[in-house]
């Protein structure tokens, strides 16, 4: 491989990684009902009012993940049709990507945005980055694929990670960091399901944006379906809200996904992935600035390792087993 179109595949994925860990910020931003003053006076000097926080204008946990499915559902149905994709699919596919995809993806979300209001964004999305070593261990136990001495000592160093984060203080500043922590590595493990769901359900071989359609689609109605059912439904309280969701959609489901797919197809899936480890550290960055949390010495050591763990199993996959 060349260098020039190895770097070239390095800086998409960094870059993927970058808008991965904005989205985050962006989806707190409209559960929070804006941005902290602090934040807005260090960026333009002043709070311009229609982006400061007001509790008045923050939206409920279910309506905020389903707009965003919402208008990821509208974005890859363009997609789809600018590259006139068929969206023609079996029962079975369309039963198991409302289930499976939708449902999964549903799970994911919704359990990472109770996360947000208990620990930082940057925080709950390193621990859901524990999904890569309980991919390899459900591989393992419902599969039939060997659990490797690599993925082992990639759960010890999560297991470790995780503790040295739930100690008091290094959670972060919300009233139930527990609360938080223990949601996070929910999402974590709702998305192991539904990745393995990706890999070995009927739908695994469909166009990603037809899937994609299918998958924020039917997450979309769940999230909507749960909202009005419990009283939780509301539009955006204002243009500005409805563009930080926009943004969160173009960025995830636009410039990002098609960053990292361009990355992929260039340095390959374990490669990429590797790197793609970057974004819950992207994630904390952004948290950090934004919304002013700290860092702890028990905190980053906790980061460092969950990291640490999800490197060395997304490393693993692939690898033949000694002979």
């Amino acid at each position: 491989m060349k260098s020039s179109k190895k770097a070239w595949g390095v800086l998409c994925v960094i870059l993927a990684s970058v808008c991965y860990g904005i989205t985050p910020i962006l989806s707190n931003t409209a559960l929070k009902g804006g941005l902290p003053g602090e934040f807005l006076i260090r960026a333009f000097g002043e709070a311009p009012s229609f982006m400061a926080l007001d509790p008045a204008k923050a939206m409920p946990n279910e309506s905020v993940v389903g707009f965003g499915m919402a208008i990821a559902c509208a974005l890859s149905l363009v997609i789809c049709l600018v590259g006139r994709k068929s969206l023609k699919v079996t029962p079975r596919q369309a039963a198991e990507l409302s289930v499976f995809g939708g449902g999964g993806f549903t799970a994911t979300m919704l359990l990472i945005s109770y996360a947000y209001l208990s620990i930082p964004a940057g925080m709950t999305i390193v621990l859901n980055f524990t999904y890569p070593i309980l991919v390899a261990f459900f591989s393992a136990m419902i599969f039939g694929e060997k659990l490797r001495p690599a993925a082992i000592v990639a759960l010890v160093f999560a297991i470790g990670g995780v503790a040295l984060i739930s100690l008091p203080g290094s959670a972060g500043s919300g009233s139930r960091p527990a609360l938080g922590v223990t949601l996070a590595l929910l999402s974590g493990l709702a998305y192991a399901v539904y990745f393995l769901a990706g890999r070995h359900a009927s739908y695994s071989k469909l166009d990603g944006s037809v899937s994609n359609v299918y998958i924020t689609g039917s997450a979309a109605v769940i999230c909507f379906i749960i909202a009005l059912a419990a009283g939780r439904f509301r539009l955006p309280p204002s243009w500005f809200i409805l563009a930080v969701l926009l943004s969160s959609g173009v960025l995830g489901y636009i410039v990002g996904l098609r960053l990292l797919l361009a990355g992929i197809r260039i340095l390959g899936s374990v490669p990429a992935s590797a790197l793609n480890t970057l974004e819950p550290v992207f994630a904390s960055l952004t948290s950090m600035l934004v919304f002013g949390e700290l860092m702890t010495v028990f905190k980053a050591a906790g980061i460092a390792l969950v990291l640490a763990g999800a490197l060395i199993s997304i490393l693993s996959i692939g690898r033949k087993s000694p002979a």
